[in-house]
């Protein structure tokens, strides 16, 4: 009888200690009652490319006195590449935040979040929100309305929760929002002519050429006699006004490129 009263004691004792862990982050977090429920966790594209379309760099103005300094540009007419990418976030409707026993995340409403990865459960995708805590994580649907419980992400798994979540205030939603960014290239094709100086009675230019071959172009040298008239570059009739070894002044009379 009293070997049974001791075991019953001892029992009791565990009881205990386990109900006064109850709310221990590692306790509560591997508490097996927890981890019924397992879902995969799928990874979401970082970012999407939206195609690639050409932007052109004409600096040519017409009839119009220009000077510029030596290794300045003269004539440019330059076509890069500019890639479009766009990317998904969520922001909230509001501010708030998200609370069980043992953990809370303010929701700022203007600051974008990121999911990186979903699960699919009880037929609906829902986004993984991570709360910077371990490895627990917070999910919302399609709609932007927060799971009624939190999860605990465990190598690939989400295994939900049976703490049920606060969400407050109650209409609490994340909204989904695409954020764009553009990606230039070097130059693919084109010219650029750069002023060089003024030596031995002529006027020297560097003229800079790209092909998409090589991102620095293809160099020459090229000069004109330092003597009233018009020169042309690439189509581009130009009238030179002044110039000594350190700048010219020049005017684009005609552009038949």
């Amino acid at each position: 009888m009293k070997k049974i009263v001791a075991v019953l004691g001892t029992l009791c004792l565990l009881a205990a200690c386990i109900r006064a862990g109850s709310y221990d982050i590692v306790s509560y977090n591997k508490t097996l009652s927890n981890l019924t429920r397992g879902y995969s966790a799928h990874e979401l594209a970082a970012e999407t490319s939206k195609g690639v379309s050409a932007i052109r760099e004409n600096e040519v103005v017409l009839n119009k006195a220009i000077t510029a300094k030596k290794g300045e540009s003269v004539l440019s007419d330059k076509i890069y590449d500019k890639s479009t990418f766009e990317k998904v976030v969520f922001m909230a409707n509001k501010a708030g935040s998200l609370q069980d026993a043992v953990h809370q995340l303010n929701i700022k409403p203007r600051q974008a979040y990121e999911a990186k990865r979903y699960i699919k459960m009880d037929g609906k995708v829902y986004y993984i929100l991570e709360s910077g805590i371990n490895d627990y994580v917070y999910m919302f649907d399609d709609d932007g309305n927060f799971y009624n419980y939190g999860g605990l992400e465990d190598d690939g798994v989400i295994r939900i929760l049976d703490e049920e979540l606060v969400v407050y205030p109650a209409d609490l939603k994340m909204q989904k929002t695409v954020q764009t960014r553009d990606e230039i290239s070097n130059v693919r094709r084109g010219y650029e002519v750069k002023y060089a100086g003024n030596d031995l009675g002529r006027i020297w230019f560097d003229y800079l050429a790209y092909d998409g071959s090589d991102a620095s172009g293809k160099f020459e040298r090229i000069s004109f006699p330092d003597k009233p008239g018009l020169i042309t570059i690439n189509g581009k009739g130009l009238r030179v006004l002044k110039a000594n070894d350190g700048s010219i002044t020049f005017m684009v009379l005609k552009d038949e490129s």
